[in-house]
């Protein structure tokens, strides 16, 4: 796996600040250029924004696309003629719309029915399970707290989706099946726990969106078993602790 692959989502970011960079020096020096009569840091921030919704439509996360909309038509209210509505009640709207469509379309997990375990590979992001034998585990907590107990001797795939709680999940009693075992891991506005034998080789191909991914002790692996960890952090934080 190349790790300096040059990406799209690098591009980007990369790009951003440059343009940031820009943006602060023409600030510095009181001579912002406009286009159209807009200036060039309003540009950036829309281009900003607009790769936030469509991450949001991406990945269906309701708050990047609802929030990033309300803060466009806020950057731009003297376009709209809207001079009642005021930027904190359509943060609140986006807020509470978010939270609304969250609860009524959360994200679901759709095992593909085919022969054997497949497997489809992303340098971050999320991985796509199927599996015909019934041996996906898969656990789910919201407005909550939960415990979640890794308790199989053939662990080969797991998927763990946790919003606007606490997942804390133990693989202390966990066998990783064949030497290598994927799991998928969603967390919004929100934050999980991973407990992981030290023993274990852990590989990280999660995504963060506005989220932090965060380890604690060494582990003293041997290069095998491993786990594999893929998913997506949006406005939440993750910790994996080596046991």
């Amino acid at each position: 796996m190349n790790h300096n692959k040059l990406t799209m989502n690098k591009l980007f970011w990369g790009l951003l600040f440059l343009l940031g960079a820009a943006a602060l020096l023409f600030n510095r020096l009181n001579c912002w250029p406009t286009v159209h009569h807009i200036s060039v840091f309003k540009i950036i921030v829309t281009i900003f924004l607009i790769w936030m919704i469509l991450e949001g439509i991406r990945h269906r996360n309701f708050f990047c696309i609802l929030f990033g909309l309300a803060l466009i038509a806020i950057q731009y209210d003297s376009l709209f003629y809207h001079t009642t509505l005021t930027p904190w009640t359509l943060l609140g709207v986006a807020l509470l719309a978010s939270i609304g469509l969250t609860i009524i379309f959360p994200k679901r997990y759709h095992p593909h029915m085919d022969a054997n375990i497949g497997f489809d590979y992303q340098d971050k992001g999320k991985k796509n399970f199927s599996n015909s034998n019934d041996e996906i585990l898969h656990f789910e907590n919201s407005f909550g707290s939960s415990i979640k107990y890794v308790d199989t001797d053939s662990l080969v795939s797991a998927s763990f989706e946790n919003s606007f709680g606490e997942m804390k999940i133990y693989f202390d009693n966990a066998i990783i099946k064949n030497g290598v075992a994927d799991i998928n891991l969603e967390v919004s506005f929100g934050n999980a726990t991973l407990f992981i034998p030290k023993t274990w080789n852990v590989e990280n191909h999660i995504k963060t969106t506005f989220g932090t991914l965060r380890q604690e002790n060494l582990n003293q692996s041997q290069g095998c078993p491993t786990l594999r960890i893929y998913g997506e952090i949006a406005f939440g934080e993750a910790t994996i602790i080596y046991i």
